[in-house]
């Protein structure tokens, strides 16, 4: 690298996108820069510019190893933190459209915290590399250079004082949904694609302390939308702390209501009353925080024509998921890895393209999982299903009812969630025949709860006792909680 600035990059954020570009760039440039608009809190608490901060944030395996590949020690230190991990589905009852699974495996481990404790452990992480500098309360204004080659960005404190030009070799903006990309590039004459997917999901989050009971060895529960309708669901799971967030969703047409005397009332109205019961017996640990902007969107930047060197778009500025699939922080990890491995054999002409392209191949995946799913519900606004689609999805609800039971089918969808399996394994000749063959048996009716996990349940004062009787396994029992 030669010339002006060519020693440094400029990171636009200070998230998990932004954090993680900076550590891929660490060992290219001499010095990297991450620019924040937030003043940002010492320790692991909610920053103001994330509203997500407050919901519970799950790290699927292959986001958990890129983020270990870029900061090696951070799985350690967000271990030591007390992040749980999840085994799915041996940890976690879940409840699908078609009913409850049973639970093998585990087939994947996933992380369970809260997203300040992820951007605490990398932020630390970071600042102990001399190479880097963290500029808090300091907003990108925009762009230096022009349609060739971006040299910097302009930049200035937040609420007034001297604007300063960062020259820089590389600016990576991992400024989050609000970026003013698709902007700056207007002003060099491109015309950014779009593709925005509204299912209307909302939900609410809010922090409870769980019976001691329960808190150790009650496993998570997730009961998912059904997105072919107006439709309800809930997530209960442990975060760092010693708590357990209760995410409750909905469709449009069955928002839940951002009023604490709602939420277990919600949690009453869905399809079965397991997280209901188990809130009955926990104590509120924090108000509830509602979540409405769900919406799917990709701005494809690697469609364009012509790229600027020395620019790239990461994490949620070029691409936004639905949160209540869980993608997001892994996606941009992976992204982040995506950026190293580009800018790691050096920095020439059509680096940065070749980059872009990269970051959004590693997000194709998950959008192809969340925005294909949103594209199903009756009311969502956006792109809907062509014939193609709806065929597949015939097939992928045949696959979701059998997965019920199958190991081997389950294993392959729990797998595409977590992005670790290819969805394309779903229509190969194995699982075609499975969806043509059909489910053998019923769903379950019951969450397959053990009976040790009902004893917990009875001990802490729930109705586990009265139903102890109806378990039939340590895999496939069963509780009071069916509707």
């Amino acid at each position: 690298m030669s010339g002006r600035g060519r020693s440094r990059a400029v990171v636009i954020g200070a998230g998990v996108a932004g954090l993680l570009a900076a550590f891929a760039l660490a060992d290219t440039f001499d010095q990297v820069t991450v620019v924040e608009r937030d003043r940002l809190p010492d320790g692991p608490d909610p920053r103001a510019g994330a509203p997500q901060g407050h919901h519970a944030h799950v790290l699927l395996p292959p986001g958990v190893a890129a983020i270990e590949e870029l900061a090696p020690g951070a799985l350690a230190a967000l271990d030591g933190a007390g992040a749980p991990r999840v085994g799915l589905p041996r940890d976690i009852v879940v409840r699908s459209p078609f009913g409850w699974l049973t639970r093998h495996g585990p087939w994947e481990t996933l992380l369970t915290c809260t997203r300040g404790l992820i951007e605490g452990t990398l932020r630390r992480r970071l600042l102990a590399d001399a190479r880097a500098t963290l500029l808090t309360g300091t907003e990108a204004l925009g762009l230096l250079g022009d349609a060739g080659s971006v040299t910097g960005v302009l930049a200035r404190p937040r609420g007034g004082g001297e604007t300063r030009r960062i020259e820089a070799g590389l600016v990576v903006d991992a400024s989050g949904h609000g970026s003013a990309a698709p902007r700056w590039l207007a002003g060099f004459g491109a015309v950014v694609p779009e593709t925005v997917v509204d299912s209307g999901v909302a939900y609410a989050t809010r922090p409870y302390h769980l019976p001691e009971a329960l808190a150790e060895g009650f496993p998570a529960v997730y009961m998912r939308l059904d997105m072919r309708s107006v439709s309800r669901g809930g997530l209960l799971v442990p975060v760092e702390g010693g708590r357990w967030l209760a995410t409750l969703f909905g469709t449009r047409g069955a928002t839940p209501p951002p009023a604490a005397d709602g939420h277990r009332a919600f949690a009453r109205d869905l399809p079965d009353g397991l997280i209901a019961d188990v809130l009955a017996l926990a104590e509120p640990a924090g108000p509830v925080r509602a979540f409405r902007r769900t919406v799917s969107h990709r701005r494809h930047y690697d469609r364009l024509r012509a790229w600027p060197e020395g620019f790239v778009v990461l994490g949620d500025a070029a691409c936004t998921f639905n949160p209540v699939y869980g993608q997001g922080v892994s996606v941009a990890a992976l992204g982040a890895l995506a950026l190293r491995d580009a800018y790691r054999t050096g920095v020439g002409r059509g680096t940065a393209r070749r980059a872009q392209r990269a970051v959004a191949r590693a997000a194709d995946v998950a959008w192809a999982i969340a925005a294909g799913v949103d594209q199903r519900h009756p009311l969502t606004r956006g792109p809907r299903p062509g014939p193609s689609s709806r065929f597949v999805n015939r097939c992928l609800d045949r696959l979701d009812a059998i997965s019920a039971h199958d190991p081997f089918v389950q294993r392959s969808m729990v797998g595409v969630y977590a992005l670790t399996v290819p969805p394309t394994r779903l229509l190969g000749p194995a699982m075609l025949y499975a969806a043509a063959r059909g489910p053998r048996v019923p769903p379950l009716g019951r969450p397959p709860l053990t009976p040790h996990e009902l004893g917990l349940l009875a001990r802490a004062g729930g109705t586990g006792r009265r139903h102890a009787a109806d378990s039939f396994d340590g895999t496939t029992a069963g509780s009071t909680h069916d509707r």
